[in-house]
Parts: structure tokens; sequence; C-alpha cells
């Protein structure tokens, strides 16, 4: 039975099935350096070639239909606009798509505009920016169609309706623009709860032996998405408050049958912001591992510090998950109530993770500098934190504002201001970054940014742990690669910001 097959017999017939029989579809995911980008961190480029998971899901429902997909991860190939349109081209496309991420929109745009001036084949766009700006998204001639909702949802029925000539305002979540050139956006339906009718990521199509995380240890890696929205109300996230969609137990664990059995895949990341947040679902989760006998792939989670607690730790560690990432992203207790982070206080988190290394779990954190509040004394706290917990590795990132969030929200209150909407619709630039309720302007973010890299990676004991862990040649040339591009940026100084 090939992937494609095992994939529809876990779910059932795909939605439209053969609806877009004979159609041929690229997916283009592009490489985010030709154009200086709005909030990308230096250290972005060296935190691996992980699959564009999102791209992965919009493939298999056009298979699903019928339809002839082409998926360039292009990132992960080194493939840069030129030599994707050849490629592309030779495919001989009826469209090309793209997924936006708001914080992407300069170098997405310039792909979209070569692909559409080289090819001239409608460009159709989804993507949680779609969210956003939907509207400011559609002024550009570039793009012929959006959606705004997952793809599972109404990407066939809009391409069906579209190759046919039909009525578009009828299909749930459509972006066009009318014979008059005016922009129509119609209301999505009710997102669903669950994952009926929703694929596994076509991960055929992608090259996943040449994906890794600058964390992954084994050799065939992998991402995956075990639940889409989040419930928590961090204000300074774009998923706040956002609808969940959550996959079911024996989904998540068919889809890691299939990878490690079909696919050769040792290791799963799964992305979601918070794997934890139904206890009952991990415990299920975590028995239909063991039951299967997958307890000998390694597997990731994100997590609160609140969403766990010791037994659900043991099972976790008993299933063969071995890392977790939980954002703690603070020191400070009073920047940490100020963004609606509801974890008790860092002491919290302090035991939380304590209780994690001691079962034998790699521990990651995130955090964020430029918050609310923030101050060089509670980036001081942050650092103190880091240090003194048995934290093995930690991802740091400069707050930038986001749309959707409280935070922006409030900055577009006091300035009277939208800068992403002015971006989008007339590439203004987005720096210097406005911030709300601290003194700390872009360069100095970036110096503790990369102050506090160094103060945690500069260490004996990251060496011993980082050293320990290596089973590959190019895991030691990765870690190498990116403690030189930290060193670099810190002897740079602000100014390089």
């Amino acid at each position: 039975m090939t992937t494609k097959q095992q994939r529809q017999s876990l779910h059932g017939p795909p939605t439209g099935v053969g609806r877009l029989a004979g159609l041929r579809v690229a997916l283009v995911f592009p490489v985010f350096i030709d154009v200086e980008l709005a909030s990308y961190q230096d250290n972005a480029r060296y935190l691996g070639a992980v699959p564009p998971i999102s791209l992965g899901y919009v493939a298999a429902v056009l298979e699903g239909a019928g339809a002839e997909v082409l998926l360039l991860d292009c990132p992960t190939l080194g493939m840069r606009v030129d030599r994707a349109v050849e490629v592309v081209r030779a495919f001989r496309p009826d469209y090309v798509g793209f997924t936006l991420a708001t914080v992407d929109w300069l170098s997405s745009l310039k792909w979209m505009t070569g692909f559409k001036e080289a090819l001239g084949v409608p460009i159709v766009v989804g993507g949680i920016h779609m969210e956003c700006y939907p509207r400011e998204t559609m002024t550009h001639d570039c793009i012929e169609l959006g959606l705004v909702g997952h793809a599972d949802q109404g990407l066939v029925e809009l391409l069906a309706r579209h190759q046919e000539g039909g009525d578009l305002s009828t299909v749930p979540g459509a972006c066009y623009r009318d014979d008059d050139g005016e922009v129509v956006l119609v209301p999505e339906n009710k997102r669903p709860r669950t994952d009926e009718g929703m694929p596994f990521p076509a991960r055929h199509l992608w090259p996943t032996e040449k994906h890794f995380s600058i964390v992954s240890t084994e050799k065939y890696f992998t991402a995956a998405m075990s639940n889409f929205g989040c419930p928590y109300r961090c204000e300074f996230c774009i998923l706040r408050g956002d609808a969940l969609r959550q996959r079911s137990a024996m989904s998540v664990v068919d889809e890691m049958e299939l990878c490690h059995h079909e696919l050769g895949i040792n290791e799963m990341d799964f992305f979601d912001p918070v794997f934890t947040m139904r206890r009952d679902r991990v415990f299920q989760i975590c028995e239909e591992v063991k039951r299967r006998g997958l307890d000998s792939m390694v597997w990731s989670i994100r997590a609160r510090t609140d969403a766990v607690d010791e037994e659900m730790l043991d099972a976790l560690w008993a299933a063969g998950c071995r890392r977790i990432f939980y954002g703690i992203e603070s020191g400070s207790n009073e920047i940490l109530k100020r963004v609606d982070k509801r974890q008790t206080s860092t002491e919290h988190i302090r035991h939380a993770i304590i209780a994690t290394k001691k079962r034998g779990f790699e521990v990651l954190a995130f955090v964020m500098i430029g918050n609310p509040l923030e101050t060089p004394t509670t980036v001081g706290m942050t650092r103190r934190l880091l240090k003194d917990l048995p934290i093995d590795l930690v991802q740091i990132a400069s707050l930038f504002p986001l749309p959707k969030t409280p935070i922006y929200e409030e900055l577009m209150r006091m300035t009277g201001r939208d800068p992403w909407q002015e971006h989008i619709l007339h590439g203004t630039p987005m720096k210097p970054t406005l911030r709300l309720d601290t003194g700390l302007d872009d360069e100095t973010i970036r110096h503790l940014v990369t102050q506090t890299y160094m103060s945690f990676y500069f260490r004996p004991s990251f060496a011993k742990f980082a050293l320990g862990r290596i089973k590959q040649p190019a895991q030691l040339m990765r870690g190498l690669e990116a403690a030189f591009g930290i060193t670099k940026t810190f002897l740079s100084g602000p100014s390089a910001a």
C-alpha cells in the first residue's frame, strides 16, 4: 500500500475526491533572505531546515482531490527564486500557491511577483497572514486568489469553481477581485474543532533526508502538528485565543507510525504551541505509542509549565518523548503578569523545569526580550533564571508586535496608525520598531539578546552537554556555525541592528 493510500485508509475518502483531477498545482516555500525582513532575528538562519508543515497539509488536500502537486521546499534545497521558477516552469502548473506570514511579507511578495511575471499562471495564497490583512493582500495584482481558513475547508471548492468559471461568492473564506477590480472577501464557515477529514501532510513531496532542527539528534527528522490554534491569552501571541482544532490521540499516533515505518523517520517534533493542553489526550497518546511499539522514536513537544504535572511527565518519558520546549518568556514576575502569561510565578516555572529535568528530558526554554516593562534589570533577572535552572538549550527572540495581538492593538490606539497595514500596502519599513511600556530601542534589545545568548551558551557546562549529545559530525558543524554567528553579531555591536 502506498503512503497516499495508507493516509486515505486511515481517514476515509478525502473531501472533494476527483474534483481537481488533471489539475497541476505547484506549492512554493520561499527562501526568506532575499530582502530585508521585518522581524527575523539573526539566529533564525541557525535553527535548521524544518519542513513546511502547512504546505504539506495543503498538498495532501489537493492530492486527495485528484490534483498533481509539486512542493518546493526552497530553504532546505538552497533554491533561489530564479532556479525555483525554472523548476516550476518545467512542471507546467495551472496554479502556483504560497502560504503567507505577515513578518515575511516583503520576501514573499518578491517571490510571488517573480513567479507571476515569469509564468503568468494564477497565484493562490493562504496562511495565517490572510486572517490579518486579506483585503490589503488582494490589492496586489500578482495574486489572483486567496483563502482564509484551513485548506481542507475551502481550497478544493475554490480552485474547482475558478477552473469552471463559476461563482466564487459562496465559497467559504474565498478572497478574489470581481469584474470591477473590487476585492471580495467571503466569510468563512465556523472552523471545525476536530481533525475529521484532515489528511496527513504529504511528506513524500518534500526532501525528508535533508530536514533537521538545530536540536534534533536523529538522522531522519520531521515536524508535525497535533493541535491548531491556542486557547491561552498571551498578549504578544498572534494565536491568542484562536479557535482550537484538536486532533485525536489515534490520529496523532497513526501519523507517527506512518512516518516511522513508511518513511524511516526516527525523530518527530510537534510544533503546536501547547501539546499538553488536554491531559487525558496526552495519556491516550502515550499509551497508544507504547502499545504499537513506537516508543523507540525520539519525539519532542512544546508545553507550558502550568500545563504539565509529574504524572504526565512520567507518561511522556515512558512513551519516548525526550525533549520539552517551555515558553518561560521572562525571569520577571511583573512582566509575566503584564503580558498575561498566566503561570503562577517564576517559582512555579522553576518547579516544573526541575521536575522535567529530573526525569531525563532535555529542556529548551523560549524567552523574549522587549516585552512591556522590560529594562536591563529585568533582562538580568531572565539571565539568572536561565543559568540557575537545569535548562539545556535556549532560544531568545526580541518582541516584535504582531497584528491581532493586544500589544499591537494598544500601539495602534496610541499612535493612530496601523504600521503592518502600511507595510502590506506600500512596503513601508517596520523598523524602528514601535514598542509598548519600555524604554529599550531596537539596537539595545538586539545587543541584550546577543549578550543573553552568550551568557548562556559560552559556559563550560553547556559545552559538556553539547559534546555529550552529538551523534553525527553534521550536528557538531551546525553547533559551531551557530556559535560563530552569535559571536560575530555580538562583536559587531548594537550599531549592526
